[in-house]
């Protein structure tokens, strides 16, 4: 029974009632912890793509990291812990994406995508604060041109798959297109959507280093500056299931050179492609 102690009332609690105390804190500790469980999941998509969904709802606003193969992206979720992306399978499926969050918590899950068998991606990486663009000519489109496909005209599935109801011809858009800011790899994928039977013809690719035409000009691109050497990587995945890695590489050039094509596109790391009857 209960009784009073040095003017404190002294509370008796059976060995019974501890045990049921115990239960309900073990019991509302594991609730915490089911409502702040991460989950992804990703849907396969048309296009060589798949829609990953991400939820830590005890990590608002935080920043997650997708690891594939040796490509590293962060991301950030919103103010409720998700994150909802088209990813570009540029690897194919064999190749799982991890998803590492806040906590160190590291999570697999197995894309999925439709249409591997009838597109072309090509994915151009980097790293560093510096802009890279990715520009695909197709069928010798002009610069500006409708066919000309960059970051200042991505297209998308839709207007790719458009154009080809009116010209019976294959076009692509860009499904992944970085700036320069932000950390992790930047990257940019260019997805070109094959049309059986259709003419021959071909999609010129080319790199072009934005950052180092900038005026004034940026120091950190050229002489000695940080990414006056600046190294990429490109990744291409093919419609019979092969999936191609080279190097390419920007030399430095001194800061007061004039810009030129040669010294600020590069096209000799990536794959043309070549659309045969």
């Amino acid at each position: 029974m209960n009784k009073w102690h040095n003017g404190c009332l002294v509370i008796r609690v059976g060995l019974a009632g501890a045990l049921c105390g115990l239960f309900l804190l073990g019991s509302a500790a594991q609730s915490a912890a089911a409502e702040c469980e991460a989950q992804l999941s990703a849907e396969p998509m048309t296009a060589g793509q798949a829609r990953i969904a991400i939820s830590a709802p005890c990590s608002p606003r935080r920043k997650v990291r997708l690891h594939y193969d040796t490509v590293d992206l962060v991301r950030s979720l919103d103010e409720s812990g998700r994150l909802t992306m088209m990813f570009s399978c540029f690897l194919g499926e064999k190749i799982p994406l991890r998803v590492s969050f806040p906590d160190g918590l590291e999570l697999p899950v197995q894309l999925r995508a439709l249409d591997l068998d009838r597109v072309t991606m090509v994915a151009a990486v980097w790293k560093g604060s510096v802009n890279l663009d990715l520009h695909a000519f197709e069928y010798a489109a002009s610069f500006s041109g409708e066919s000309h496909v960059w970051a200042g005209a991505p297209s998308s599935p839709s207007q790719a798959k458009e154009r080809t109801r009116r010209d019976n011809r294959g076009h692509g858009f860009l499904s992944f297109a970085s700036d320069g800011d932000g950390e992790g790899d930047q990257i940019e994928v260019y997805t070109f959507l094959h049309e059986p039977n259709q003419t021959s013809g071909a999609v010129t690719l080319a790199l072009d280093y934005e950052s180092r035409a900038r005026n004034p000009r940026d120091p950190d691109t050229c002489g000695t500056g940080l990414y006056a050497d600046l190294e990429f990587r490109v990744f291409a995945w093919h419609p019979d299931g092969k999936a191609q890695r080279s190097r390419g590489i920007f030399t430095a050039i001194q800061c007061d050179q004039p810009i030129g094509e040669v010294n600020r596109y590069s096209a000799k790391a990536l794959p043309q492609i070549l659309l045969m009857r």
